[in-house]
């Protein structure tokens, strides 16, 4: 009796720090795929490796700009005032459109590329700004999933 006893004290305990350490995460909201927080790198590693081949990466940041009117992309900028545009896999899910300034980790395959003239104008418009030829050259990351604080 006392054996099972302190069997199930232990496996409360264990239940009991598996639900506080889910709880302590800021990330409290997802959209896409379910991804988690281990392994993610800030914007600042993430675009010193980065290159031309898209390959799968997970990074924490700061949303910038969202566009505004359905959350259908938004930017990560790092230090340097480098921005990362995000996009949604297969268009298949939007993050809320008032994220900026929220800390976010997204998940999927990015890689540098220069983007269609036509892209970046449409980008521009919807972040309210003007357009600016350098727009074109973009690191491209298509998001599986996203976690944000809210």
């Amino acid at each position: 009796m006392k054996f099972e006893m302190k069997k199930l004290v232990q496996a409360i305990l264990v239940v009991v720090l598996v639900f506080v350490q889910a709880c302590s995460s800021p990330f409290t909201q997802s959209r896409g795929e379910e991804i988690d927080t281990s392994g993610a790198i800030d914007t600042e590693a993430f675009l010193k490796t980065v290159n031309g081949s898209p390959e799968l990466y997970k990074v924490r940041g700061v949303a910038l700009d969202v566009c505004q009117k359905k959350g259908c992309w938004m930017t990560l900028k790092n230090e340097a005032n480098q921005t990362i545009r995000v996009t949604f896999k297969d268009y298949g899910f939007f993050v809320p459109v008032d994220i900026s300034g929220k800390e976010v980790i997204v998940e999927g395959l990015a890689q540098v590329e220069v983007i269609p003239e036509a892209d970046a104008r449409h980008y521009a418009e919807d972040a309210g700004q003007p357009f600016e030829p350098e727009m074109q050259n973009s690191v491209s990351f298509v998001a599986d999933g996203v976690l944000f604080t809210e």
